[in-house]
């Protein structure tokens, strides 16, 4: 049966009809120890979510009237405020009305937890919580353990070249639908869209996005050969979290299983807001995540303009920067300092910051630069400071110019150059980034859940995010 939807305008009334019939007098205490939470309640209009969910309810007259969408999604966005599980959600709702009624429920009407578990599934659009099967042979460690700070190395060199190649092979985007799709219709229209109207995402005409990855422990497999003394086994293996596999934490030197939380932000967003969370497996490399990411993000996004993509030296591919410059993104990405070696290019040789160095190893001057063509122009530091060169490299009197183009080389000659300020201050907003993670994983206690399934885990990452937006609008 397809449930009845209401208006944002009749759940405020209800609020305040309801809260002011069951406390009464006492409506003050509400005003102490409340007031944020119903304010926090109260900006969020989820109305819609009734019809953005239509489909996934039954046609039929038949059985039990569902309970709005809009109530369900509004009470587990309270449960994840408040750091509950369902099972504490449900008795919280009991004992404390304010809460059932902020969530759109009648005090003694709160729904249970089968009817928490159908809603989960109804934003799940695959007919299974897991992606892959349980039962699975046993997984090895990485063979290299990554350094501090440093990434782990991709098992195959050339899947970013490969990737980039099918995804340039036509201008259209193509994108094959995926479990999370009916959770990102809500986070994209309910709260997103609705962000960059308020002003809190910058120019989406013109929007600069940060992505990074972070570990997520997710789970762990079962065996028992251990209990029984084998300790190397090669029995296939029962995993609680089949779609985890194990990655390298570089920062903490350190093996984990789980997946791995690739996150995109916008730079110019005061509060660090989220606006495509994504999960990938532990054993991706950053590099392929983002590829994979960003091309679901042009096609969730179609209407909004991408001006600057601000990455770490992780992503310092060059089949990187070649997709960017195909759609006119500029690059800000920190090279990689492993492979910061000696360049030449034309027969000069280019400096770690892409400044050209003459023969007798001084920088040459910038002179000028193209920018419809992003062509700039260098000249000869001793004829631009008028000081006599000991071996001169040209017989001209305005000494020997040299011309770079980003078209040709992106990555040694992005549209914004390394030693600029303009490129220092865009590259300090990627920390933005990892202050929406820290949202993520401490404020909002990402890892704390026993959930063990991808459905369950997804539908986690969502809900925080989407209270992210809410934290900002209020």
């Amino acid at each position: 049966m397809i449930p009845t939807a209401r208006s944002h305008h009749d759940y405020l009334q209800f609020v305040t009809q309801t809260l002011n019939e069951h406390y009464g007098d006492s409506i003050h205490f509400l005003q102490d120890f409340f007031v944020e939470t119903i304010l926090w309640m109260t900006s969020m209009d989820l109305s819609p979510t009734a019809l953005l969910m239509k489909d996934r309810y039954s046609t039929k007259s038949q059985g039990r009237k569902p309970h709005d969408p809009a109530n369900l999604l509004r009470s587990t966005l309270l449960m994840t405020k408040l750091h509950l599980s369902v099972d504490q959600w449900i008795y919280t709702m009991r004992i404390t009305p304010v809460y059932a009624i902020l969530s759109g429920f009648s005090p003694g009407k709160t729904p249970g937890v089968g009817t928490f578990c159908d809603f989960f599934h109804r934003l799940w659009m695959a007919d299974s919580p897991y992606l892959t099967k349980r039962m699975k042979r046993k997984l090895r460690k990485p063979r290299k353990k990554g350094k501090k700070n440093e990434k782990q190395e991709p098992k195959n060199p050339k899947i970013t070249e490969k990737l980039v190649k099918r995804a340039l092979r036509s201008n259209q985007i193509h994108y094959a639908s995926k479990a999370h799709d009916r959770l990102q219709e809500l986070f994209q229209t309910l709260f997103v869209l609705l962000s960059a109207t308020k002003g809190l995402l910058g120019n989406t005409q013109l929007l600069s996005v940060i992505g990074d990855g972070t570990p997520v422990d997710t789970g762990e497999f079962l065996c028992d050969c251990r209990k029984t003394g084998i300790w190397k086994c090669s029995c296939d293996r029962q995993f609680s979290d089949p779609d985890a596999d194990y990655g390298s934490y570089s920062y903490r030197e350190k093996y984990y299983y789980g997946r791995t939380l690739y996150m995109f932000c916008a730079a110019d967003s005061s509060y660090n807001l989220p606006v495509y969370p994504r999960l990938f497996k532990a054993s991706r490399h950053d590099s392929v995540s983002w590829i994979c990411g960003y091309r679901e993000l042009r096609h969730w996004y179609k209407s909004w303009k991408m001006g600057e993509a601000i990455l770490d030296s992780a992503h310092d591919a060059f089949p990187i920067y070649t997709l960017l410059e195909q759609d006119e993104v500029a690059a800000i990405i920190d090279l990689n300092r492993r492979g910061s070696g000696k360049w030449v290019y034309n027969e000069m040789e280019i400096g770690s910051d892409g400044v050209r160095i003459c023969p007798i190893r001084r920088k040459m001057n910038k002179w000028g630069k193209c920018s419809g063509r992003h062509r700039t122009k260098w000249r000869c530091p001793a004829k631009v400071g008028k000081w006599e060169c000991p071996h001169p490299c040209s017989p001209s009197d305005y000494g020997r110019t040299f011309y770079t183009s980003t078209k040709d080389n992106p990555r040694l000659f992005p549209r914004i150059r390394r030693d600029s300020k303009e490129w220092r201050e865009r590259y300090a907003l990627r920390t933005g980034v990892e202050r929406c993670i820290k949202r993520q994983k401490v404020d909002y206690k990402l890892e704390a859940s026993r959930g063990r399934s991808s459905r369950h885990w997804t539908i986690r990452v969502y809900l925080i995010a989407m209270c992210q937006h809410a934290d900002a609008w209020l």
